[in-house]
């Protein structure tokens, strides 16, 4: 299951824009989900970068290196320009970052990041020394978006990426070295790259490569521009899943799964340590435990994006069919308001003629679509089945091992 839904995901983003203070709590969903607590504030004069850091845990003013290491998962906040005109650091936000990068990306030319895009990267870097044990998850907006495109692609501890979340910035791709290209590619399915093409900030994207996994989302008209640009097009149906084409839509929730599937290894790993903390080695029944949990969360896995893909293909076919009896009508319609004086006959006599019959335009394709749909369904099942097999399996396996069975309900 995604821990946060896509709208959850833009809440969390939002966050970036708030003021708090170390050791406050970071949440959503009107306090009711708890992302974390503030570890660090990060306001570098210099550059004008903003940054909060949050760990799930509260830490101690002066964390032990025991206490970071304990730090499993970090998530970065990277905040966009401020206003023009109010605060201490709009101009190096517009005037010395966002104008640069704009320039580069619209007319191209030397690749030369400007300061806080490095600090950002900086920031990142040292907040991956600091907790050594942590996978991050990267949110950023407009500029923050570009501090988080950039920090990504230029980390040394790629592997330790877990997700990022970037909302309505332009595309830097053009302002990465060979080498920061390599990294962002590696990323591209933990990357997603949210934009709203009615926002005027979000250039870059068209025919071009990118940083991450590009999302063009199905907007609506905001009030305004800054409306537009601050996700006042955003729209989620009611599980919070973000509108937008179907085909993006599957490779999103593929790429989502895919995340939740190699955590679920992870955690795997961790079971497999806890079992041999004694020094020993895994007992038969243990080994084959935990080799059926593997396959289990790959093929859970895989089945979920199937049927997520699948789903989606479904409802397209439906609508498609649902297009093609309704092109056929309006065919036959205009047809006869072209020859209102020839009889019913006559007129479908003369579309035969011309190769338009309703076989042709309607029956062809709705068979195709039908077979489709029924492929979909078929693949689905399968999986189900595959899926209740394994279970079945793993549940005959720890009843042999009542000892093991007791270890692994902790």
């Amino acid at each position: 299951m995604i821990k946060y839904s896509d709208k959850q995901n833009m809440s969390i983003a939002k966050q970036e824009y708030e003021s708090y203070e170390v050791g406050q709590v970071v949440a959503i969903d009107k306090g009711k989900t708890k992302i974390g607590y503030v570890s660090e504030v990060i306001d570098n004069k210099k550059t004008g970068e903003q940054a909060y850091i949050v760990t799930p845990e509260k830490l101690p003013k002066k964390p032990t290196v025991s206490d970071l290491n304990k730090v499993a998962n970090v998530t970065v906040l990277y905040r966009g320009s401020t206003e023009p005109g109010k605060g201490d650091d709009w101009v190096k936000d517009w005037i010395k970052t966002d104008l640069p990068v704009g320039n580069q990306v619209i007319g191209g030319g030397q690749k030369m990041p400007p300061a806080q895009l490095k600090s950002a990267a900086q920031t990142l870097d040292s907040a991956m020394s600091r907790y050594k044990n942590a996978t991050f998850d990267i949110y950023g907006h407009s500029l923050g978006s570009m501090n988080g495109q950039y920090a990504i692609s230029d980390t040394k501890y790629p592997d330790r990426i877990h997700a990022a979340y970037l909302y309505e910035g332009p595309n830097i791709h053009s302002v990465l070295n060979d080498k920061q290209q390599r990294t962002a590619e590696t990323l591209k399915n933990r990357i997603f790259n949210y934009i709203d093409d009615k926002d005027y900030i979000a250039i870059g994207y068209t025919n071009a490569s990118m940083v991450g996994m590009l999302i063009r989302i199905d907007s609506k008209k905001a009030t305004g521009a800054v409306d537009q640009h601050m996700w006042g097009g955003y729209q989620f149906d009611k599980s919070g899943n973000i509108r937008t084409a179907t085909d993006t839509k599957i490779k999103l929730k593929m790429a989502q799964t895919d995340i939740v599937m190699q955590d679920q290894l992870k955690a795997l790993t961790s079971l497999a340590t806890k079992l041999t903390k004694s020094g020993g080695h895994l007992s038969a029944s243990e080994q084959i435990y935990l080799e059926s949990s593997e396959v289990l969360i790959i093929v859970d896995g895989i089945a979920k994006m199937v049927e997520s893909g699948f789903s989606e293909i479904i409802q397209v076919c439906q609508q498609a069919i649902k297009e093609t009896e309704t092109h056929w009508i309006d065919t036959l319609q205009r047809a006869q308001d072209v020859a209102s004086h020839l009889s019913y006959y006559e007129v479908m006599d003369a579309l035969t003629s011309g190769g338009a019959t309703k076989a042709r335009i309607v029956g062809e394709p709705v068979a195709y679509y039908e077979e489709k749909i029924a492929k979909a369904e078929k693949t689905k099942k399968e999986y189900q089945a595959l899926v209740t097999e394994i279970k079945t399996g793993i549940d005959s396996q720890l009843s042999l091992d009542k000892a093991l069975a007791k270890e692994l309900q902790l």
